[in-house]
C-alpha cells in the first residue's frame, strides 16, 4: 500500500485528480452528517471591514503578524491579479481604515499563498516585506516608510521572523521551502542547497550582515533517526520572547509521502540544540508567556489537540474545550481569549473561534465558505490575527470567490 501511495503522490496530475474527486465525493456525503460546531454559541459581529477588489486577490499571509499598525489607522495587504502565477508581480498596499483609501507602497515577485511576502509593521509608519533583487540575483528585505518621509532601506536575505526590537531577523532557504513545502517558499533558486551551507540564517540589521546560525546538516544529525535518505527542511522559525534562542520545526518526508516533524530549540548563547517536542507530529504554535508554548500536536499517548508545552520542565498539558482539529492559535494580550480557526470542513466551511480561557467556552465568531477550487497549494487558510491592541481580528478568506481580508471589531 505504501508503494502505491508513494507513486500517486509522486505523480502531481494523478494526485491532484484523485484528491479533487475525493473532495467532491466527501462533500456530498457530508450533507447528510451533523455539523460538529452547530450547537456552539455564535458571537455578535459588528463593524466589519472587508478589503477586496474585483479581479484581484487581496490578502495578508501568516497568523503570527498583524496587518494593522499600532494606532489602528492602516492595514497592509498584498494585491495580485486573479490567475497570477509564481514570479508575477504583486502590489504591496495599505488601506486607511477610516477613509478606505488604498495606496501602493511597493512591489514584489516573492510571494506565496500561505505567507504572502512576510509583510509586517516595524513601527507605526514602516513596513517590512520580502523581495527578489534581479541585479544581484538575491533575496532581500525592504523597509518602506508609508509616508515617503524616510528613504527605503534594503537588507540582505529575506526575513522570516524578527527579534523583539527589530535589530535582527532570522531567515531560511525559501527556495527549499518552495520545493518541499509548497505555499511557503519563493521560486528563485538562489541559496546553496547543500545541507552544510543551508539552514537558519541570522541578519544583523545594524551592519547589514548575515551569518549561518545553524546548518541543516547540524539539525539532521541532532538525535538522528533513520531518515538520511529523506527530504528535510526547516520551517516556522521564531525567536523566543527573551530573544536568547530560536525555535523551529524540522520536517522530513518518509516513504509513502507522509511528513514527520519535531519542534527544536537552539540557544543563541550556548549554541546548543534541544528537543521540545518529538512525537512525530507538531504543527502550529504561539507563545502564552516567556516559558510556555501553545501548540497543536500529537502527544505521547497519540492524542491530537491543543496543548501547553512548558519550556521550564518540558511538561505538556492538553487544553480541554479547544477543537481537536488543527488551526492557527494566538492568545489575546491579557490571555483571556485564544483565537483560532479550522481548515475547510468536508462541507467547505471554515470556522473562526474565540475560546474563553476562564469559562472554557468555545464560541464561533464566524463561519466562512471556501469554494472548491481553493485546496492543495492554493488553499486559503483564515490565518486569524489580532491587531496589536486586540481591538480587531483579521482573516484571509475566499467567501466572495477570491481572496479578501475581513476585519472584525472584537466583541465586548
Amino acid at each position: 500500500m505504501g508503494a502505491i501511495k508513494q507513486f500517486i503522490k509522486s505523480n502531481n496530475v494523478l494526485f491532484s485528480t484523485l484528491k479533487s474527486g475525493l473532495l467532491y465525493a466527501r462533500f456530498i456525503k457530508s450533507l447528510f452528517e451533523k455539523d460538529n460546531y452547530k450547537d456552539l454559541q455564535r458571537m455578535t459581529k459588528d463593524d466589519i471591514i472587508v478589503i477586496k477588489e474585483n479581479g484581484y486577490h487581496c490578502y495578508f499571509g501568516y497568523y503570527d503578524k498583524s496587518p494593522i499598525n499600532e494606532s489602528d489607522e492602516y492595514a497592509t495587504f498584498l494585491r495580485i491579479k486573479v490567475g497570477s502565477k509564481a514570479k508575477d508581480v504583486a502590489d504591496v498596499c495599505i488601506m486607511n481604515l477610516a477613509s478606505k483609501e488604498v495606496k501602493i507602497i511597493g512591489h514584489t515577485t516573492t510571494w506565496n499563498w500561505q505567507q504572502g511576502c512576510m509583510m509586517q509593521w516595524i513601527d507605526e509608519n514602516t513596513i517590512s516585506y520580502n523581495c527578489f533583487d534581479e541585479p544581484t540575483n538575491l533575496y532581500i528585505t525592504k523597509w518602506v516608510d508609508i509616508n515617503g518621509s524616510e528613504p527605503e532601506r534594503q537588507f540582505c536575505k529575506s526575513a522570516y521572523s524578527y527579534n523583539s526590537d527589530h535589530t535582527r531577523f532570522v531567515s531560511l532557504n525559501f527556495y527549499r521551502l518552495d520545493l518541499y513545502a509548497k505555499g511557503y517558499g519563493y521560486p528563485y533558486p538562489v541559496d546553496d542547497m547543500s545541507t552544510e551551507k543551508d539552514g537558519v540564517w541570522e541578519n544583523n540589521l545594524q551592519n547589514n550582515t548575515s551569518q549561518l546560525l545553524l546548518s541543516l546538516k547540524n539539525v539532521i544529525d541532532f538525535n538522528a533517526k533513520d531518515y538520511y535518505n529523506c527530504q528535510h527542511y526547516i520551517n516556522h522559525v521564531a525567536y523566543t520572547p527573551d530573544d536568547d534562542a530560536i525555535i523551529f520545526i524540522h520536517r522530513w518526508q518518509v516513504k509513502g509521502g507522509e511528513f514527520v516533524s519535531r519542534l527544536l530549540h537552539y540557544d543563541l548563547k550556548t549554541k546548543k540544540l534541544k528537543t521540545l517536542f518529538d512525537n512525530g507530529h507538531v504543527s502550529h504554535y504561539c507563545w502564552k508567556d516567556h516559558n510556555t508554548l501553545l501548540i497543536f500536536a500529537t502527544d505521547s499517548n497519540n492524542r491530537k489537540g491543543y496543548m501547553e508545552l512548558s519550556l521550564t520542565d518540558d511538561s505538556t498539558k492538553m487544553i480541554d474545550g479547544l477543537p481537536t482539529e488543527d488551526g492557527h492559535p494566538s492568545y489575546s494580550n491579557n490571555l483571556h481569549w485564544i483565537l483560532t480557526d479550522t481548515y475547510p470542513s468536508w462541507k467547505r466551511y471554515q470556522y473562526l473561534f474565540l475560546f474563553d480561557t476562564t469559562t472554557k467556552e468555545l464560541k464561533v465568531l464566524d463561519k466562512l465558505w471556501s469554494p472548491f477550487r481553493y485546496f492543495n497549494d492554493e488553499r486559503c487558510d483564515l490565518h486569524p490575527r489580532w491587531s496589536m491592541d486586540n481591538q480587531y481580528i483579521c482573516v484571509d478568506n475566499t467567501q466572495s470567490g477570491f481572496r479578501s481580508l475581513k476585519i472584525y471589531k472584537v466583541p465586548k
